[in-house]
């Protein structure tokens, strides 16, 4: 008998074979369980989560929750300790199975959160961990981007490296040297990728075997190693943003076992850091301010014409690309001091969405 279209003749036929009406009752309720869905995990179990620096030094940084089903928005998700935002230049977040994880930049720390709920449950302290960057959870370690220090009296990167943490205990268990600036990262399956930008002064990905915690080699690309994606054919992609007003930004792809690189294609702009794929995975999504653009992963040349303009932004701080609409997000700064505002498009560049975010939205996480 199928249980999810039981009748209510089919209930007094089964019945029959019951006695007691405490017996039935328990039936009922049995079979009316079968329509009713699980419950959630969470507030948070879907949707999109804005990453929002707040202003440097202010310690108001913030994550807002958009709900894609419904467009409810709400802001300040999550909190530290203190109760009013989450901390100083929030950087990022990585979900990871049932664990998220906070990068507070500049409280040099990650939290350690329910990815349903956003709830605390631990944080990742060290002395190592001098402006943490990006998360990239493989197995029970995670693998951290740090800037590290500066120079003694200026701003120039002295010593990037990614610090590994063993989750079981949260304790560093490995520090591994990169070049300076080291951002984004990426595993490929093989090995773990890691972008070294430095505002355009680093020209590196440092490739890394996590089966010993070890530094490969590190790939020489052009200026400015940036976002990072694995395509359809599960080659690996790199956007470099180039150098100052040199519009000489380029896209590689990496072979992401033999290291490889098997496509160097010149962009003619300076780029966002930023690299999207649609969710087929065969077109690369990226933007150079208000300009969106988009290449096919078969492409040898740059695309000449924009996909479209958003003429709403005034300052692309971030982009991302949903992988179930395809919709692009951008998330607009604004002036850095005030909320910032975020921007949903369809992928032919028609307004789909916007809303409030937090003050310089700066990641765009999809759940």
């Amino acid at each position: 008998m199928n249980l999810q279209k039981t009748t209510s003749h089919d209930i007094s036929v089964i019945a029959r074979f019951f006695s007691g009406s405490f017996v039935l009752s328990l039936l009922i309720l049995f079979l009316q369980s079968c329509d009713e869905e699980p419950n959630p995990k969470g507030k948070y179990e879907s949707g999109a989560i804005i990453v929002n620096e707040g202003g440097f030094g202010s310690a108001n940084g913030t994550l807002t929750y958009f709900d894609v089903a419904t467009g409810g928005v709400e802001q300040n998700i999550f909190r530290n300790e203190g109760g009013a935002f989450a901390g100083d230049v929030v950087q990022s977040v990585t979900f990871s199975g049932d664990r998220g994880y906070v990068v507070i930049n500049g409280d040099n720390k990650v939290e350690i959160v329910n990815s349903h709920t956003l709830e605390s449950l631990e944080t990742i302290e060290s002395s190592d961990l001098d402006k943490p960057r990006y998360v990239e959870v493989i197995g029970d370690k995670a693998y951290i981007s740090v800037w590290g220090p500066y120079e003694d009296g200026g701003y120039a990167l002295i010593n990037s490296y990614v610090l590994v943490v063993d989750l079981t205990n949260n304790t560093v268990i490995k520090k591994i040297e990169t070049d300076e600036g080291t951002e984004n990262l990426l595993f490929g399956g093989t090995y773990l990728f890691a972008s070294n930008h430095n505002f355009g002064g680093s020209n590196s990905v440092a490739v890394i075997d996590p089966t010993g915690n070890t530094l490969v080699k590190h790939i020489e690309l052009a200026s400015g190693p940036a976002g990072s994606v694995l395509d359809a054919n599960g080659k690996l992609w790199v956007i470099c943003t180039g150098d100052f007003g040199a519009s000489n930004g380029q896209l590689f792809r990496i072979h992401p076992s033999t290291l490889a690189i098997e496509e160097s294609i010149d962009l003619n702009v300076n780029p966002d850091m930023d690299l999207g794929i649609t969710p087929d995975k065969s077109n690369l999504i990226y933007s150079a301010g208000s300009s969106i653009y988009s290449i096919s992963i078969s492409a040898t040349v740059a695309p000449t014409d924009e996909l479209f303009e958003a003429t709403d932004v005034v300052y692309n701080y971030a982009m991302g690309v949903d992988p179930d609409s395809g919709n692009i997000w951008i998330a607009d700064a604004l002036n850095f001091a005030t909320e910032g505002k975020v921007y949903v498009y369809s992928n032919a560049g028609d307004p789909v969405t916007s809303f409030t975010a937090g003050i310089s939205p700066t990641q765009v996480v999809f759940k």
